[in-house]
């Protein structure tokens, strides 16, 4: 027992290391070349922590090419990408909203808030069939590449407003993207053994795979954007927290999907379909209208999300998992 313990212990570690160093690099590179925080932590920090998510979309993808069971690999990398939205939207930004206050502005909750509810309604459409084919795949992951494109510039007018000399880092710019690759490879791979032990310590003490299922892996998908979040809301960079939530959501239900549905396409269960994809209607028309009320996340309101996601699991256990 004591084997997996001290693992879980490193690997938490491992996860505060490597935010710790990540974000300081992702503050350093927006300061370089005067970008807002927001911009950086829905593309660069967002991209780069929904790389487990499109590592099994992908590899999914690839085994069903290769023979495997396209309803049971479907029925995890479908379910990964949708238990990830849940998650990060709930459980995730609840407990982040906990720690620090969140805010944004009305422009940005605009913006952010109608891509989520497309996103949704984009994998409702490709999905209306049971299944996702290599065209639809291509159609979403497109419509992420637009939404990064119009990012892009809608962060022009930032850059032109914004002084050069203002804050710019000392550090070489190559400091500042090792720092990024090594904190991102550092934490990343600490989620993973997070989890891993985490599980193994479930099974010693004998919880029933149905709860290590929603409860560890679901928390542990969203372990780098959690860490992510709380270390840069403790740095002050309120846009990498917010924007990395937000961003990984869009991103993983659009871009981390799509790149693996073009290879192989994958099959949807009806529960994810007429159960799943509503919830994930409601919470976020629920988050969105918790924001508009004065355009922060307050910690009442934060503690309301992590029981949305409280009953969210209830829900799964009690009507749609076994023992």
């Amino acid at each position: 027992m004591m084997e997996p313990l001290i693992f879980l212990v490193l690997g938490l570690v491992g996860l505060w290391l490597g935010s710790q160093l990540a974000v300081g690099g992702f503050e350093n590179v927006a300061r370089r070349f005067r970008l807002s925080h927001l911009f950086i932590g829905l593309t660069v920090v967002a991209i780069g922590t929904s790389l487990p998510e499109t590592a099994v979309s992908v590899i999914g993808a690839i085994d069903i090419l290769m023979g495997a069971e396209m309803s049971a690999v479907s029925g995890v990398v479908v379910g990964n990408k949708i238990g990830s939205y849940i998650n990060l939207v709930t459980l995730i930004m609840g407990i982040v909203g906990l720690v620090g206050l969140m805010s944004i502005t009305k422009r940005e909750l605009k913006r952010e808030g109608t891509m989520l509810i497309l996103s949704i309604i984009l994998f409702s459409l490709v999905s209306l069939d049971l299944k996702i084919t290599p065209l639809e795949g291509v159609v979403v992951t497109l419509a992420y590449l637009l939404y990064f494109i119009y990012l892009v510039k809608q962060e022009a007018p930032h850059r032109s407003t914004s002084k050069v000399e203002e804050g710019r880092p000392k550090t070489h710019p190559l400091k500042d993207f090792l720092m990024i690759a090594i904190g991102m490879g550092v934490l990343l791979y600490a989620a993973e053994v997070v989890v891993r032990n985490s599980v193994q310590l479930a099974e010693l003490w004998r919880v029933p795979t149905s709860v290590t299922g929603l409860l560890i892996v679901g928390l542990g998908t969203g372990l780098p954007e959690l860490v992510i979040a709380v270390i840069a809301l403790r740095r002050g960079a309120m846009g990498i927290a917010v924007g990395d939530i937000v961003g990984s959501n869009i991103c993983d239900i659009l871009f981390s999907l799509g790149a693996g549905a073009m290879i192989s396409g994958f099959t949807v269960d009806p529960v994810l379909l007429w159960f799943d994809t509503p919830f994930m209607f409601l919470i976020a028309f629920l988050v969105l209208g918790l924001f508009m009320r004065n355009m922060r996340l307050e910690r009442k309101e934060a503690l309301v999300l992590i029981l949305v996601y409280a009953s969210y699991v209830g829900l799964k256990l009690a009507f749609f998992m076994g023992g």
